[in-house]
């Protein structure tokens, strides 16, 4: 009886070190793990209904969210926003490559249009257990909002 009850000790450490081992930050990660967050040209036209033009500058954070910064004023209302991409862009480490392989980094000029909304506006966006729920939260669009852009421009 008690090598059954070593046998279910060690069973059980042996579950929760690989479970733990799940829980590490993969190596030099710039992607948080999510991904990249887009939505399709509808839903977002959808959301971000007084889309404007907007100048920036994208900003990865140090936990690899793809943040808009405006350079030289940090009141803007979109300035740390957590942006969501149009569709057709995509992640490549820590860089967004657009549709027309523009590739963006940290630092670089973003100019595109679109508008700041709350977490809320996205879809599931207010659920814990949602993509944008979570990543929101991850990314800090809960207290900080979320920037959905609908359209990007390249120079």
């Amino acid at each position: 009886m008690l090598g059954h009850h070593r046998v279910s000790v060690l069973m059980l450490t042996l579950a929760g070190l690989a479970a733990l081992n799940g829980c590490a930050p993969a190596p030099s990660s710039a992607e948080g793990g999510f991904g990249l967050p887009r939505l399709p040209a509808a839903e977002a036209e959808g959301i971000a209904t007084d889309a404007e033009s907007l100048e920036g500058a994208l900003q990865v954070g140090p936990n690899g969210c793809f943040l808009f910064a405006v350079p030289g004023d940090s009141a803007a209302p979109a300035h740390g926003t957590w942006i969501v991409w149009p569709e057709a862009a995509e992640q490549d480490g820590a860089a967004v490559v657009l549709a027309d392989g523009t590739r963006l980094g940290d630092g670089d000029a973003l100019t595109g249009a679109g508008e700041v909304v709350g977490l809320e506006a996205l879809p599931d966006g207010m659920s814990d257990s949602s993509y944008f729920g979570s990543f929101g939260r991850f990314c800090g669009a809960d207290e900080r909002r979320v920037l959905v852009l609908t359209s990007m421009t390249t120079d």
